[in-house]
């Protein structure tokens, strides 16, 4: 596998931030410098890019692009929901414990208007499905969960917590920024409400691009969303020189778009348009099937050098996230003596973070082992 920019030795952090991909550095390049030095000359040719972005991500989810809205990250999308529904004192929103704060403090703001919080405990670096079953208490409005925990790399069952959610008639809004475009996913058989990823790390896109998903259905209980120029239909005659075009009176768009708001990153959705067609030319089932069994390969090795995994047993809540402690070394330690090393890693929460991409190589894994066993013999 080639194409990979120069850099460390080893780079294994794209749970932290994922390699630009080599393609949409070219094409940020040409937009930059062909394109936008001549202002509304030659705009237009890379307005194409936000159509291609939505309409690949609505492949890759398996939606419709009627139902993506591009956003600047993870969090914009979160707080779409949290501060869009119109929440009644009493509901309840059932949060994880140890989760990324992306996905808990927009949901704790919700207490000053009455909503309660129920809590899913962390065990063995992951969750229990009985543990949630007992947090949807009466009244439960939403299930906030991500779909990969950002520290251990636990994967939770989508599937079983929509079930659970579907029984308490509440709905469940999804932080996908440490699974997509790593781990396949199907709206179309996981029938979350809401679900939301920035583009910087698995997708190898951008910082300051990302992706909202709302289902059609819910998309009028969004109430109190961002009301942008590109809001409203036909926005654009408002600068096409057609006689009436300054109104005031358009609809709201009929899809999540109208939640986007006004001018956004031109340059980084050139960026991100680049790198979506190439995760979609690799292919997300061949891109899992890798990083999967490069996580094995480092399971295996972590666990010979002595180090403790933050999942210890194989019980299909892998992702592309291996995570370990030591019971000689601080994490900090560790992932510093690895850098000193070229090795790139990272330390959430206390754990040595290790996320290989379908670009990693063979190579870079051994150098990461090799690397780890230096300091612990």
């Amino acid at each position: 596998m080639t194409g990979e920019p120069a850099g460390p030795r080893a780079y294994l952090d794209h749970a932290g931030l994922g390699r630009l991909r080599p393609g949409a550095v070219a094409a940020m390049r040409t937009a930059l410098e062909e394109v936008l030095p001549h202002g509304s000359t030659e705009v237009g040719r890379v307005f194409g890019a936000r159509t291609a972005s939505r309409r690949s991500f609505a492949r890759l989810l398996d939606c419709t692009p009627e139902e993506i809205a591009l956003v600047p990250n993870t969090s914009t999308g979160i707080h779409l929901v949290a501060d869009g529904l119109d929440w009644r004192p009493g509901d309840r929103v059932v949060l994880f414990d140890r989760d990324f704060p992306a996905n808990v403090r927009p949901w704790q703001r919700l207490r000053r208007r009455g909503v309660e919080l129920s809590w899913v405990p962390m065990r063995q670096g992951g969750y229990r499905m009985a543990d949630v079953a007992a947090a949807v208490l009466p009244g439960t409005r939403l299930i906030a969960v991500s779909h990969v925990n950002f520290a251990t790399g636990f994967r939770c069952d989508l599937d079983r917590i929509c079930e659970l959610a579907a029984e308490a008639g509440a709905l469940v809004c999804v932080d996908a920024v440490q699974s997509l475009g790593v781990l396949p996913l199907s709206l179309a058989r996981t029938p979350v409400d809401f679900l939301a990823a920035g583009a910087h790390k698995w997708l190898g896109g951008p910082p300051g691009t990302g992706v909202f998903f709302c289902r059609a259905a819910r998309l009028e209980s969004l109430r109190t969303v961002p009301s942008g120029w590109f809001g409203y239909e036909e926005a654009a005659e408002v600068t096409r020189g057609h006689p009436g075009g300054l109104r005031y009176d358009r609809p709201q768009r009929a899809t999540a778009a109208r939640v986007e708001g006004g001018m956004y990153d031109l340059l980084g959705m050139v960026g991100l348009a680049e790198a979506l067609a190439e995760l979609e030319a690799v292919g997300i089932g061949a891109v899992a099937d890798r990083v999967l069994a490069l996580g094995d390969r480092l399971r295996a090795g972590i666990s010979a050098l002595g180090h403790h995994l933050a999942i210890p047993d194989r019980r299909g809540g892998h992702s592309g996230i291996v995570s370990f402690s030591s019971p000689e070394k601080t994490g900090a330690r560790i992932a510093g003596e690895l850098a000193s090393a070229g090795i790139q890693v990272s330390v959430p929460d206390g754990l040595v973070r290790v996320s290989p991409h379908f670009w990693t190589t063979d190579e870079e894994v051994e150098v990461f082992l090799s690397g780890l066993g230096v300091q612990t013999s």
